[in-house]
């Protein structure tokens, strides 16, 4: 006879519904029990379902520094924020993660507070268009994760760093405290990753898809807080 793994206390009361042999015809206690048993299975797929659609990994951002500048008087003011990312594994299993999340591509997501976030009420959602270099198409052996990959245990984590560029024009719209978010690439390659998620698989789960990271709140300052900027070359992708 087969188990079923039911619901807490959904056995007991189905057990009890189908063993009521003197309040109802034969016909109609054997539709019940299939319908018990039934709707337990459906509970139990949909159970496996959203466990599968775990987000295995959180991204904690903190602000490392602030730099508010501008190149000449007629450009635009910007602020470079640099960033600190803390990866962790939220799974219950092995991840394999790029260790220069955010290399191949990441954008960024502004809004007045969190509230706003969560509403997808943005004020600025842009679009960063990423050229490819030669470098970036070379594929990763298939054996096993090269070197720029690392594996991820359980409730482990790794930091990266990273300084967005952030333009604030008009600047008096922008004025006050904000929120940022980043929308994370976790692919850095060219060649399709799923050929070496199966052939990766004994070492760990593949990180590819994209993911979002927690924000973290800044401050837009007045124009007069907004000094030359400084001749080094500012980073855009995390290292």
């Amino acid at each position: 006879m087969s188990s079923w793994n039911l619901p807490s206390g959904f056995e007991i009361w189905g057990v009890a519904r189908c063993r009521l042999k003197h309040t109802m015809p034969q016909l109609g206690q054997r539709q019940i029990c299939f319908l018990l048993l039934l709707f337990a299975a459906l509970v139990q797929f949909v159970g496996a379902g959203s466990g599968n659609s775990e987000r295995p990994l959180s991204v904690k951002l903190s602000v490392i520094s602030q730099e508010n500048c501008r190149r000449d008087s007629s450009s635009v003011p910007v602020i470079n924020l640099k960033l600190r990312l803390e990866i962790v594994n939220l799974s219950d299993r092995k991840l394999i993660v790029a260790r220069r999340i955010g290399a191949a591509w990441y954008t960024y997501i502004l809004a007045k507070n969190e509230q706003a976030l969560a509403a997808r009420s943005y004020e600025e959602n842009p679009n960063i268009d990423w050229v490819v270099t030669e470098s970036n198409r070379q594929s990763p052996p298939t054996e096993a994760p090269s070197a720029e990959f690392t594996i991820l245990d359980p409730g482990k984590s790794f930091d990266v760093e990273t300084t967005v560029s952030i333009p604030t024009y008009p600047q008096d719209a922008l004025l006050g405290n904000h929120v940022i978010q980043l929308d994370l690439g976790t692919w850095p390659h060219v060649s399709p990753p799923e050929r070496f998620r199966e052939s990766w698989k004994k070492y760990g789960d593949l990180v590819y898809k994209p993911v979002k990271s927690e924000s973290v709140l800044f401050r837009v300052p007045p124009e007069k807080e907004f000094t030359k900027c400084r001749d080094s070359t500012n980073e855009s992708s995390p290292d």
